[in-house]
């Protein structure tokens, strides 16, 4: 039941928040929590450079922790974990499993980017969304996810697009999943 109630709290509060705090409609809400469009050659090529960047951001974020595994003799890379919920929930129901995918990846952006970063800022924001991804168990999942949380909240700053942020993080949120299924 809670996997259904946050999501839908996710959507509810900044869209209230925004018409209560600034005495707004809900469409000038939300007008404001999903910025224009760019157009679709600007938004496809912010798309692919931002799952770059986070692909790359893993790349890193994987050698930094091989190494370091490799000069203390600790196990922090214990992506196993998250491997296992991911199987479990592919082998459940594959169609629903990427379709609440592709829903959740814009309620994370709508959410932690759109609305906590202009608020709260980058780090704070990325913090929070960090937070939310504790249900792996996963010591490497969270540092990956706080580092690339830095990305998508630096790119939604700077860029000012949901959509970019969106198809990035979905493009990036597949790949691994790929990798899960073929690893």
């Amino acid at each position: 039941m809670l996997q259904y109630i946050i999501p839908i709290l996710f959507v509810l509060i900044p869209i209230t928040w925004v018409v209560f705090k600034n005495e707004k409609t809900i469409k000038q809400a939300l007008s404001e929590l999903i910025p224009k469009h760019q157009g679709l050659k600007k938004e496809a090529i912010g798309s692919i450079a931002l799952f770059g960047a986070l692909f790359l951001g893993f790349m890193l974020i994987s050698m930094g922790l091989t190494f370091t595994e490799s000069l203390t003799g600790t196990n922090i890379n214990d992506l196993e974990k998250v491997e296992e919920i991911v199987d479990n929930e592919i082998a459940y129901n594959f169609t629903a499993f990427i379709i609440s995918l592709i829903i959740i990846v814009f309620i994370e952006e709508f959410f932690f980017r759109s609305f906590l970063v202009p608020r709260i800022g980058m780090v704070v924001s990325t913090l929070i969304f960090t937070f939310f991804h504790y249900g792996y168990g996963s010591i490497a999942e969270l540092i990956g996810v706080f580092f690339l949380g830095l990305i998508l909240a630096y790119w939604f700053k700077k860029k000012g697009s949901i959509i970019q942020n969106y198809f990035g993080h979905l493009f990036y949120n597949l790949l691994a999943v790929i990798f899960y299924l073929l690893l």
